[in-house]
């Protein structure tokens, strides 16, 4: 045998070893290879064979509550909630008495569990309530946050007006635990309202149907309930304690129902008190039906519980807000704007860094539109009503970004079918024939099942794009020298 016949043999046999060990063939071209990366995803959709009557019982059944919705919404029947898909992007600002020293910005840490027992996580209700005695924030500036916040493409937010802790952030005439009471009668919401109508964004209030400060002394600080009381002990009452999120056991007949008919006063005030409210975000559970805020509020939208509002990185995920778009219903992705997981909705000290740059907010909001849905990402403000600086910072990139790149976020298509996760794993809005793809990491966009397209641009300079057309699969690669730290979007225009 000679030398060759005895190389090539073990040639092969190193080879064949390789492909057996899942290393890629180093044969096949890039577009090759993307090409069966897409086939071998599309064998596990669950959208792709199911009808959207079918896909909703199957959403029911096997993904998180928060990824469905109670309806689906007809919107040529309200075009007065169009604003809400059309805007796209929220300002979800939790701030209240959890953000204020010595507390930490976690209203759950008056909360008992097995984990926050266990990792000293814990503080008393009644020490988390105290700070309000004394809480008057000397920096409250929401006209500073807004005029930032409408630069950077913000639609519309969303404030707490009153959290699980039930501390109101206006004077309410009904219970005694709001500005009124703690803040010589200083109404905290009337400025938010006013900041926001100002620079043109829709006003959302966000109301926890639980009231944790509420008769607290006979209610359950556990979840889930176990029998812990507000000094955080074990005791085992008859009839049980009640339990803090609004489900059995309730406080004993009278305060119940005192409880609840404080609350439903307190809903009326802030929809009667402060003119036209766009949105309403509840929490926990609800004091009124859409029926009865719609007849003080006729053109409101009640989003929490209508629609599917997914929380976090994990309910959030791509594959999850597929199948709820898929579905027909409508959502929006509450996310806290954090890059390292954290208990707080509210200000903490680790909130000053532990942030997110201007990149991660425009790759998540390209991401959930080309999804079909909304991003209401929370932002802190600090307890002396001083928005972080980081926060400005972002905002005025966000806000250069918008003057090239805005159309692909707005007007866009929100209703399935959808290009992302179908014809191509890059995040990918559409307006009919002109779509945008969001560049991967590595500056490649590959899109499958499409025709070849009439123009190929980049949005930001309009400069033209080579790109890769085979048997309905196009691959482009945006060249390093005209890519930037922030999404680089591309213009597809495709022939009616």
């Amino acid at each position: 045998m000679t030398v060759k016949n005895l190389i090539l043999p073990a040639v092969l046999g190193l080879v064949a070893t390789a492909l057996n060990a899942g290393e890629p063939d180093l044969a096949e071209d890039p577009f090759t290879i993307e090409q069966g990366m897409h086939e071998k995803k599309a064998a596990s959709r669950p959208w792709s064979t199911r009808s959207p009557e079918e896909l909703r019982a199957w959403s029911r059944n096997n993904l998180h509550r928060k990824l469905t919705a109670k309806k689906v919404i007809d919107a040529k029947a309200h075009p007065q909630w169009a604003w809400f898909r059309k805007s796209g992007l929220g300002l979800f600002l939790h701030w209240g008495p959890a953000a204020v020293p010595p507390n930490n910005g976690d209203a759950w840490a008056m909360v008992w569990s097995e984990h926050r027992a266990k990792h000293d996580l814990l503080k008393k209700p009644e020490d988390m309530f105290a700070v309000a005695k004394t809480w008057n924030p000397e920096k409250y500036d929401p006209e500073k946050w807004m005029q930032a916040a409408a630069k950077a493409g913000f639609g519309y937010a969303v404030l707490t007006t009153r959290h699980h802790d039930g501390y109101c952030l206006w004077p309410s005439e009904h219970g005694d635990w709001d500005t009124g009471d703690q803040m010589n009668g200083r109404d905290l919401v009337k400025d938010y309202v006013e900041a926001c109508r100002k620079h043109g964004l829709r006003v959302g209030f966000y109301y926890s149907g639980p009231n944790w400060h509420f008769a607290y002394q006979q209610k359950d600080f556990s979840w889930p309930p176990v029998g812990i009381n507000y000094k955080h002990e074990k005791v085992d009452a008859d009839p049980p304690l009640a339990a803090l999120m609004g489900y059995d056991p309730p406080l004993p007949g009278d305060l119940d129902r005192a409880e609840h008919e404080e609350s439903a006063r307190q809903v009326r005030e802030l929809l009667t008190h402060y003119g036209p409210i766009d949105l309403w975000w509840w929490d926990g559970n609800s004091i009124n039906t859409d029926k009865e805020l719609a007849a003080i509020q006729p053109d409101i939208f009640v989003a929490r519980g209508n629609i599917a509002t997914p929380e976090g990185r994990h309910q959030g995920a791509s594959e999850n807000v597929k199948v709820t778009n898929e579905a027909h219903w409508w959502w929006e992705l509450c996310r806290k704007s954090e890059n390292n997981h954290t208990p707080n909705w509210h200000y903490g000290a680790v909130n000053e860094t532990n942030h997110w740059d201007t990149n991660k907010f425009l790759s998540e909001l390209v991401r959930c539109r080309s999804l079909g849905g909304n991003l209401l990402v929370n932002v802190t403000p600090r307890p002396n009503g001083e928005m972080m600086d980081w926060f400005y910072e972002v905002c005025d990139e966000m806000a250069e970004w918008m003057q090239h790149s805005s159309e692909a976020i707005y007007d866009v298509d929100l209703d399935a079918p959808l290009p992302t996760l179908d014809k191509t794993e890059n995040y990918t809005t559409a307006k009919g024939q002109t779509w945008y793809s969001m560049s991967n990491n590595a500056g490649v966009i590959f899109i499958h099942d499409v025709q070849r397209p009439q123009s190929v641009t980049l949005l930001r300079t309009g400069d033209n794009l080579e790109h890769d057309f085979r048997e309905g699969a196009l691959r482009i690669v945006v060249p390093e020298s005209m890519r930037t730290e922030l999404p680089d979007m591309v213009k597809l225009v495709f022939a009616k």
